[in-house]
């Protein structure tokens, strides 16, 4: 039962996305592909450290936690979703609090403030 731990974790963190998309009414359905554009790249960046990291033997995952279907040998496949889920909860987080506090409606600049 130990090796599914991490993905307890992110499907408590999907959840909450998903909760949070529709619980404010964000429609993030109509930005999906600009965040999936923006997170490939991302992915695709720390994947290749992550990959680097475990083949150097400065990083590894704990095989008594993770499910063990492991991608390119050595990450294993909650380290990629990781990387989707977590970025996708934050631009959601932050869409939230755009909408909760109404930032970015106003017309001021700081320099109007002075």
């Amino acid at each position: 039962m130990e090796n599914l731990h991490y993905s307890y974790v992110l499907l408590f963190v999907a959840i909450c996305a998903v909760g949070v998309n529709f619980g404010f009414k964000l429609q993030f359905a109509k930005k999906i592909k600009l965040f999936l554009f923006t997170d490939l790249m991302i992915l695709a960046i720390y994947l290749i450290w992550d990959f680097w990291a475990v083949s150097k033997g400065s990083w590894f995952f704990d095989s008594d936690q993770i499910l063990g279907i492991m991608l390119f040998g050595k990450l294993p496949i909650e380290e990629v979703l990781f990387f989707i889920i977590v970025p996708l909860m934050t631009v959601l987080t932050y869409l939230a609090l755009v909408k909760l506090t109404g930032w970015g409606k106003t017309k001021e600049r700081s320099s109007d403030l002075l």
